[in-house]
């Protein structure tokens, strides 16, 4: 029984390694030409693989850039609430905050940006939308907790640290740094003024 299971096992590795062929070719390929402007047999041919193996593998294009959420998430690294560990004043958190989103933007700047262009055809890039804005607003929840924020103050600092505000500052040849500096300066400003001054340290 042994030689069978190990025929199995070498056949179960080759539909992965093939599955994995698929994914990292439509990964380039969406980089490259967008998701609407990938076809099936694009992805093929950069794979290596029969047309028909794309589509028993991942029948829609919703399944592809489903099987492309890994690649993406890696890509973003996503920050979470741990990046507020030890900072206790509004100042320190906020610009943490915005320092920590602005890097997130710059390193998967192009498949942010196509996933906002193109949500509207794809459902899976508007589900990865949604996603995106709702870990962002729990980050600034997290960033504010300890500060009693108001939910007007708490939509107002999620707008200013949206995708398209980073994007906004370096189209005018400004730098991540340089943009979150900027940002988070006003949103300190402006998250201060909102909750009474209340910049000092959390208890």
């Amino acid at each position: 029984m042994a030689p069978r299971r190990y025929s199995l096992g070498k056949r179960a590795q080759a539909v992965e390694d093939t599955r994995r062929r698929i994914v990292e070719a439509t990964f380039d390929l969406h980089n490259a030409k967008g998701v609407l402007n990938t076809s099936m047999q694009d992805v093929a041919e950069r794979a290596d693989v029969a047309l028909r193996t794309v589509y028993h593998h991942f029948p829609t294009v919703n399944d592809l850039v489903n099987g492309c959420a890994g690649h993406v998430i890696t890509l973003l690294a996503p920050p979470t609430p741990a990046i507020f560990a030890g900072l206790t004043t509004l100042d320190a958190r906020l610009r943490r905050l915005v320092r920590e989103l602005f890097a997130m933007y710059e390193r998967a700047a192009l498949q942010l940006e196509a996933a906002r262009c193109q949500q509207n055809e794809v459902p899976a890039l508007a589900n990865f939308v949604r996603n995106e804005a709702a870990m962002r607003e729990s980050l600034v929840r997290e960033a504010l907790r300890p500060f009693q924020p108001k939910p007007r103050t708490i939509r107002e600092a999620a707008a200013f640290t949206d995708f398209y505000v980073w994007k906004a500052f370096t189209q005018r040849e400004l730098s991540t740094h340089q943009a979150a500096g900027i940002v988070s300066g006003t949103l300190v400003a402006l998250a201060s003024s909102a909750l009474g001054g209340k910049k000092g340290r959390t208890k």
